[in-house]
């Protein structure tokens, strides 16, 4: 005599693993401290209105937002926390030729991506932090699927 088991167990499981394999391909992205962003990382880029602590890494030949190209140290001498024009005169002159030699190619010339940045927040700049970090995104807010550092 064989027993069979009840539908709703066999359903029970099937949800089971069906979450189970969802919570595996969701935490496969790696979850980093924006300070931890090398040159060649890419990474889902948050929202404008979201607060970025911690960053989700992809590999660039998958779907991801932003790719770091080039990081820097503001000038310590700059006491107070830049403004928006203070921030683009401090970061266009070194992160538009950055971009260049990792792409290979002129900002202008390109129709299908640009470049962002990630600054430290007026209380990490209070606290020292001066990391820039300039990252290749979309231009159209798609997902990028490759790297876009030039070969070699």
């Amino acid at each position: 005599m064989t027993r069979r088991m009840p539908v709703a167990v066999l359903i029970a499981i099937g949800i089971a693993l069906i979450a189970g394999l969802a919570l595996v391909i969701w935490r496969g992205a790696e979850t980093r401290d924006p300070a931890s962003l090398e040159v060649g990382d890419c990474f889902d880029v948050p929202a404008a209105d979201q607060r970025i602590e911690d960053l989700k890494s992809r590999t660039c030949g998958g779907p991801h937002g932003g790719e770091v190209f080039h990081i820097f140290e503001a000038s310590a001498a700059n006491a107070t926390y830049p403004t928006d024009a203070g921030w683009e005169a401090l970061i266009y002159p070194i992160c538009d030729p950055a971009f260049e030699a990792y792409t290979a190619t002129r900002v202008a010339e390109r129709l299908d991506i640009g470049y962002l940045f990630l600054v430290p927040t007026a209380d990490r700049w209070s606290a020292g932090d001066r990391r820039v970090t300039c990252f290749i995104n979309s231009l159209d807010g798609s997902p990028l699927s490759r790297s876009f550092r030039a070969a070699p």
